[in-house]
């Protein structure tokens, strides 16, 4: 499915663009978001649609400061350790290489699934020796993350996004725990960050511990748009000091969320044509004698 929601990134993206106009030529910034869920843009009922990277990218575009603008790489429930593991391909190093605006999300499923969230009793729960233990493993992986990045592009300029206290909805009684394990993740972040020379954006200041009518759905961790958008402005709180915030105004243009479903049926599709169109190939090279070849030359004719 991943390999397809790349695809309906770049699609979203241009349909908000065509009802966003840009007031001049975009050139300049060319930004990458990489992490999770939040930088994929996921919703709180199981689609994708535009998250706090679009609106971050389309109010560059807006302003005539955008070249470029990539998310494909941001994937819902990555944990540190697999943004960390993106760095290892190719394709990643080369967008990180040629972007000069980055952003991270990345910390809250290595501490988030040992979280009970008993959404019909209102009631929060985790055991505090398996938090512990994530929440260093997020320290020692953030700061390997940063270090790699600021090796592949010396000159970009990094932000570690934290993050907001998804339980709005539980009862009053069950917030301050796991509020407080929150605020450890968003502290180890911000030490990071600073330590490697990036730069730390608090977003839980905007959304508070009730914040239901950005996070509405009680058994759902994520926001909605109204979410990303104060997320999107708390970036420019830090990259643009004393910038407009984004209007709301913006979130009416935005095309709808892609349901998972659907992407997962448009993966199978594509997959099944993809086999088709391989099949004659693979019948003719199979097809064909291979004499004296040496060890490992059969590979390299199938690639």
């Amino acid at each position: 499915m991943k390999k397809r929601v790349c695809l309906h990134f770049i699609v979203l993206l241009l349909a908000v663009a065509s009802v966003w106009p840009m007031k001049a030529e975009a050139a300049g910034v060319h930004y990458v978001a990489l992490g999770d869920s939040l930088a994929a843009g996921q919703t709180p009922n199981k689609e994708i649609g535009a998250g706090y990277a679009d609106l971050i990218a389309l109010s560059l575009q807006q302003s005539g400061n955008l070249a470029s603008f990539s998310k494909k790489w941001a994937f819902p429930g990555y944990t540190t350790e697999q943004v960390l593991e993106q760095l290892d391909k190719k394709e990643v190093q080369q967008d990180v290489r040629q972007a000069n605006v980055i952003t991270i999300s990345a910390g809250a499923n290595d501490l988030l699934p040992l979280i009970q969230n008993d959404s019909v009793r209102g009631i929060l729960s985790y055991e505090p020796i398996p938090a512990a233990f994530a929440l260093n493993r997020v320290r020692k992986n953030y700061s390997q993350l940063l270090s790699e990045i600021k090796q592949l592009n010396p000159q970009a300029e990094i932000y570690a996004m934290g993050y907001y206290f998804p339980y709005p909805h539980v009862k009053e009684q069950h917030k301050p725990s796991v509020e407080e394990q929150l605020g450890i993740l968003n502290q180890i972040i911000q030490q990071e960050a600073e330590r490697a020379g990036a730069n730390f954006v608090p977003v839980s200041p905007r959304f508070g511990n009730d914040a239901k009518s950005l996070v509405p759905n009680a058994k759902d961790v994520h926001p909605n748009t109204a979410g990303y958008l104060q997320m999107a402005n708390s970036f420019f709180d830090v990259y643009a000091p004393g910038s407009p915030e984004i209007p709301e105004q913006v979130l009416n243009a935005l095309p709808a969320p892609i349901p998972f479903s659907e992407l997962t049926a448009s993966q199978e599709e594509e997959e099944k044509e993809e086999e088709v169109k391989a099949e004659p190939e693979e019948v003719a090279i199979a097809d064909q004698p291979i004499k004296g070849c040496k060890r490992g030359e059969e590979f390299l004719v199938r690639r």
